[in-house]
């Protein structure tokens, strides 16, 4: 599983992009990493957690980049002051819709990509399986 920090982002001339031009993406799994940061997901909406740290955890490949998800009393989506550390901070309850939305890619032959928050913040989170939205 690999995390990545997109910039830049542009339609390529021939469609009008509309999306985020900034995004934060986690892609490229197997369905045992996807169940296992699901799984760690659910223990943030559950309170078992109060923060996660993605690049702790054993499979993630982080490139550079740091992703601290944290519990929080009100949905602050995703900041970055350096474009190299990022922190995700969310209700409980948005923590359990995201790991709903991220089960979905979990089984074996899942494709396809699942934006963590809206498609318009800056910047945006995105779970796909092979990369692309």
């Amino acid at each position: 599983m690999q995390l990545d920090y997109l910039t830049g982002i542009r339609g390529n001339g021939a469609l009008t992009y509309t999306g985020p031009s900034r995004l934060v993406r986690i892609c490229r799994f197997d369905p045992e990493e996807a169940a296992a940061l699901v799984q760690a997901v659910q223990e943030l909406a559950e309170g078992k957690r109060e923060l996660l740290w993605l690049e702790d955890l054993p499979f993630i490949q982080s490139n550079g980049y740091s992703l601290a998800m944290q519990r929080s009393l009100h949905d602050e989506g995703l900041t970055t002051t350096d474009e190299r550390i990022f922190s995700l901070r969310f209700t409980d309850k948005a923590y359990h819709r995201m790991a709903q939305a991220m089960a979905v890619l979990c089984p074996e032959g899942s494709h396809g990509s699942v934006w963590l928050t809206g498609d318009q913040a800056e910047p945006a989170l995105l779970f796909s399986t092979g990369g692309s939205w």
